[in-house]
């Protein structure tokens, strides 16, 4: 991904979540930038998360097919 394409990822943030990253950033030891990057990458690839994505895609899938076959059946 380019940096204009990751451009479009921004949110701004309230106050009080500027506040929570700047201190939970140099409680780290890092800068703002480097800290968000690395919450970011961590996140993204969190296998957890991906094996979670994965079921709720095979259950939303296998919901539809029954759908699908109990409408065709109907």
């Amino acid at each position: 991904m380019d940096v204009a394409q990751a451009q479009a990822f921004t949110v701004p943030l309230t106050v009080a979540e500027q506040d929570q990253v700047q201190r939970a950033a140099a409680a780290a030891g890092k800068t703002v930038d480097d800290f968000m990057r690395d919450a970011i990458l961590t996140d993204a690839h969190d296998p957890f998360l991906a094996a979670l994505e994965q079921a709720a895609t095979t259950i939303a899938a296998r919901a539809a097919e029954d759908r699908i076959q109990h409408d065709y059946a109907g």
